[in-house]
């Protein structure tokens, strides 16, 4: 291994420690960028926690005798003199000199860290070699640290009120009903706006409600009339699937005459012609059942790159893997959802996650599916959370008014209302439609 040092500035550590002794109305500024952990020596990490509490409870209104008392209290004379106390006062750094011994500190803390993350990979190349597991931790720790090393900043309000003004008089110009990404159905997007960049959405229901479907109608609709570009991460029906649903769905000739191949010439020609449709717009699809959420976030950084993609289906949520294996699937499974939420924001598009509910939930007398059949880290993390329920699928004589009928419940919307829209469902090709195509 190599022989190396870790970084420190004693100079500066002193200097600020100092400044936070001979002026308590430096701690807060000190404390807006440095905590215990970012001070390389132990006696350093104790003085910076107690003059911390004490200015905690004594607020700027404390001395060395209050300082003195403190610390005969708590038994700390051992571990931290007076005297070094008076001579970390006689080296406090002062105005621009306090901020770059703050920035000195924070910067060795940094490195240290970067450092024993790196030793931790090391070690655990050594004990697991799982490359895509090693990228993870690489991307988390990093990630984590950066978090850590940024200093917060406040904003007037004023700040915020001009962009969402200049926001407002674009789309009022504009004269759109929908500022987002149109599903296709109308309704919907008069109650959603379309589908948010950076947000995450939420497609769940029950086995047999047609997720997929959904989502697939929805895709086809933004790549063939929208022209947006997108990804499918498909990981429970493979490729050629999915493709013979597409084409099912736009052709009009029903899925199972296409995988029996029971087709007349007519709908031949509708089969192709609709196969070239979609060809020919941009439409990625990675159908890999054993994708992880790194491998997710890799691929898709890429095809935002390089293809421009304007939105992400997952298809689905749970089927996701995690390059570290947690106590619980519950635990996986909420670091799933953190991760989806992660990408949207960091890619400033929609990502649009199936999710599958239980049949415990069947149980309910009225078989709507609720928000609490949803884990609670998956509820929170969701910008938009539709529910998929179809009345008729629990009925052996439905009712006429629900044959081919779809609930879309917008059971959550962060930025606006919730309610129910009806869209038809076609069990023929699985496509949803607008009910007044019937």
């Amino acid at each position: 291994m190599v022989d190396f040092e870790y970084p420190f500035d004693e100079l500066a550590e002193r200097a600020v420690l100092g400044a936070m002794i001979k002026e308590p109305e430096n701690i807060p500024v000190v404390l807006e960028h440095l905590r215990e952990e970012d001070f390389y020596f132990e006696e350093h990490r104790l003085l910076f926690s107690v003059l911390y509490k004490v200015w905690d409870e004594k607020g700027k209104d404390w001395d060395d005798i209050v300082l003195r008392n403190y610390l005969e209290k708590r038994g700390l004379w051992d571990k931290i003199s007076m005297d070094l106390v008076y001579a970390l006062a006689l080296e406090a750094a002062e105005g621009p000199l306090l901020l770059e011994a703050i920035r000195s500190v924070k910067e060795k803390s940094g490195i240290r860290k970067l450092i024993d993350l790196s030793l931790e990979v090391l070690r655990s190349s050594k004990e697991n070699p799982d490359f895509n597991a090693l990228v993870e931790r690489i991307s988390q720790g990093a990630y984590e640290i950066v978090l850590k090393h940024q200093t917060s900043q406040f904003y007037h309000f004023k700040e915020a009120l001009d962009t969402v003004l200049e926001f407002i008089d674009q789309r009022r110009k504009a004269e759109r009903l929908i500022t987002g990404l149109s599903s296709g159905f109308l309704e919907l997007d008069k109650l959603t706006a379309g589908f948010q960049p950076s947000d995450l959405v939420v497609v769940a229901a029950r086995p047999g409600m047609g997720k997929s479907s959904f989502m697939l109608s929805i895709a086809l609709h933004l790549a063939l009339n929208e022209r947006v570009p997108l990804a499918i991460f498909s990981l429970e029906m493979s490729k050629e699937q999915l493709a013979m649903r597409a084409v099912s769905m736009l052709s009009k000739v029903p899925l199972q005459n296409i995988r029996h191949g029971f087709v007349k010439d007519g709908e031949w020609e509708k089969i192709v012609k609709a196969a070239l449709e979609i060809s020919s717009r941009e439409i990625y699809v990675d159908d890999n059942p054993n994708l992880t959420t790194t491998e997710l976030r890799v691929k898709s950084r890429k095809l935002k790159q390089e293809k421009g993609i304007g939105i992400i289906f997952v298809d689905y949520l749970q089927l996701l893997g995690v390059p570290y294996r947690r106590s619980s699937r519950q635990e996986e499974v909420a670091e799933i959802s953190k991760s989806l939420k992660a990408l949207a924001k960091e890619l400033n598009i929609p990502v649009v996650a199936l999710a599958q509910l239980s049949r415990q939930g069947e149980q309910i007398r009225d078989k709507q599916p609720q928000l609490a059949e949803l884990s609670e880290q998956i509820e929170q993390d969701a910008d938009l959370i539709i529910f998929i329920h179809r009345p008729e699928y629990y009925k052996k004589n439905p009712p006429p008014e629900e044959e081919g009928v779809a609930e879309i419940i917008v059971a959550k919307q962060r930025q606006g209302p919730t309610g129910i829209v009806k869209l038809a469902f076609n069990k023929d090709t699985t496509a949803f439609e607008p009910q007044f195509d019937l």
